[in-house]
């Protein structure tokens, strides 16, 4: 039984291997698929199965599916067709396992070994050592499950289960969720009827619970995530549990139309297996698609939206119609995005003077930058192509430059907890110096938000004008820190990089928040929709 067990764990890694090389050798394709899969629910499906089929990598397509949905790029429907349509082109692992190519395992191993070790073809290499694995592993399974099965025991075990489908299909639940891998269980499922050890029906229960458990990581990804993400995962596992109860229940048909897929293809039972794995998957990702509308209600009921929810405030797509209009709303918008920058950097200040502060909290507004940036330059994409013009692109600049300088505020924030992990510590005169230039920055950085938000051209060139007095003091204080380094200073010495790097960030953050302010004095007043065409 232990052969058996490695059997599995050789299974597993040649799944694994097979859709990591595949994904190295096909993810320019793959990518440009699911790009073209946003547009509705039928392009999603269709380039789900070929990206699943591809890669045979479907809970990494449905990760990217729900970040995609999160991010506002894909709704619910086409994120989840996407997922479930990836696990239906995945099947093709298991379709492989069915031919005569079980036979020569080992030579494909060997051949891919040798492959492997030319630069040039080591993913065709390990994408043949993965195939080979995954069928010297099915064989090792049946190989030595066969002794296994005249024992009393396993002959008490077996009718056990085959007295009780729920079981089985509760066993290969488990089983999918804690491996991550639909494919891994209906190969157990395969090798078990291969060697006797269970009947057609009871292999297709335990198949039918893997598919519906391989979902679960999806849940498990996402414990807290953003509603929109849980919605879809759970909607994922529950649409796939709803059906595959329903196979259960009417396991004569499902068993007799796989055994009929199985011998036109001419294949024994383990055939059956996998065909009713592909046939099951596949009716999993498109009866879904007349249901979709129902099924986000119902979901969106069960997990509603919370107060954390982070939306657009003032973006309309009503106001899409007037130029001026959607142009003053995206411009208020880009100021409340403004608005949890500023109050990133005020807590950063905070953290680099005392040492110590909330920088979850930090974290957590740098997220909602993140996506009120995203729904900002959607719309203004939008604003765009109904109104030509240049003041949507000035704003989309305005908006990138905001959210890029979020990420800045987060650098300082992760070197000042990589010194906390080293147990280094600033002198106290360099974190004086630090924490006076970026609370400089700070009040600069109000001035360059307020003189966008209230198209005040007064206040845009007073931050431009104190620019070069800002390059500086910024020089200024490296000669400090380099005073320091020459009086022997042993903090000054330990910390030396990371205080260079801080200031070349507040350095940086201060170019940006100049740029936002060129950006604010050009922009257009009052309408900010750039110059209408004359009249012909």
């Amino acid at each position: 039984m232990l052969i058996a067990l490695g059997g599995l764990a050789i299974l597993i890694l040649g799944l694994k291997l097979l859709s990591e090389a595949l994904s190295a050798l096909l993810g320019g394709s793959a990518r440009r698929i699911l790009t073209a899969a946003t547009a509705n629910p039928l392009r999603a499906w269709l380039a789900g199965v070929v990206v699943g089929a591809l890669s045979l990598n479907s809970s990494a397509l449905s990760l990217t599916a729900i970040g995609l949905a999160e991010a506002g790029i894909t709704p619910f429907a086409t994120a989840l067709v996407l997922g479930l349509a990836a696990k239906a082109g995945a099947t093709v692992a298991l379709q492989l396992a069915a031919t005569p190519l079980s036979a020569v395992a080992l030579p494909i191993v060997g051949v891919g070994y040798l492959l492997s070790l030319w630069s040039k073809a080591k993913s065709w290499g390990e994408m043949l050592i993965g195939l080979g694995l995954l069928l010297l592993g099915i064989n090792l399974m049946v190989q030595n499950l066969l002794p296994a099965m005249g024992s009393e025991l396993f002959r008490l075990v077996r009718q056990s289960l085959e007295a009780n489908p729920l079981g089985l299909w509760v066993l290969g639940f488990a089983l999918a969720a804690l491996l991550g891998s639909a494919n891994a269980v209906a190969a157990l499922a395969l090798a078990l009827v291969g060697a006797k050890a269970l009947t057609l029906a009871g292999a297709l229960a335990l198949m039918l619970g893997g598919g519906a458990g391989s979902g679960f990581l999806l849940v498990l990804t996402r414990p807290s995530g953003a509603p929109l993400g849980r919605r879809i995962a759970w909607a994922h596992v529950g649409w796939k549990t709803l059906l595959s109860g329903i196979f259960l229940l009417l396991m004569g048909p499902f068993a007799s139309v796989s055994q009929g897929m199985a011998g036109a293809l001419g294949l024994g039972v383990g055939g059956a297996v996998v065909q009713a794995h592909t046939l099951y998957h596949l009716l999993a990702s498109l009866l879904v698609l007349p249901l979709l509308r129902p099924l986000e209600a119902l979901m969106h009921r069960l997990i509603p939206d919370t107060a954390q929810t982070v939306s657009p405030k003032y973006l309309s797509t009503e106001a899409l119609t007037s130029r001026e209009l959607a142009s003053s709303l995206a411009l208020r918008e880009v100021s409340r995005v403004g608005d949890q920058l500023a109050q990133m950097l005020a807590e950063t200040v905070r953290i680099l003077s005392d040492g110590h502060g909330n920088a979850a909290e930090v974290a957590r507004r740098e997220e909602k930058v993140d996506q009120l940036t995203r729904a900002v330059v959607l719309y203004l994409s939008e604003l765009s192509s109904r109104h030509p013009g240049e003041a949507p692109l000035m704003l989309m600049i305005a908006a990138s430059e905001i959210e890029h300088m979020g990420d800045q505020v987060r650098r300082i924030l992760r070197m000042q907890n990589k010194l906390y992990q080293q147990h280094l510590e600033f002198s106290s005169e360099g974190r004086a110096e630090l924490a006076a230039a970026a609370e400089r920055t700070y009040q600069r950085l109000r001035l360059a938000l307020a003189a966008l938000a209230t198209r005040n051209t007064a206040l845009a060139d007073q931050v431009l004008a104190e620019r070069q007095e800002m390059e500086r003091y910024l020089l200024d204080l490296r000669r400090s820190h380099l005073l320091r380094l020459e009086r022997g200073r042993v903090e000054s010495k330990a910390t030396t990089l990371a205080h260079l790097d801080l200031l070349i960030v507040l350095e940086e953050l201060d170019q940006s928040l100049t740029r936002l302010a060129a950006l604010a004095r050009d922009l257009d007043t009052p309408a900010l929709g750039g110059h209408s065409p004359a009249p012909g």
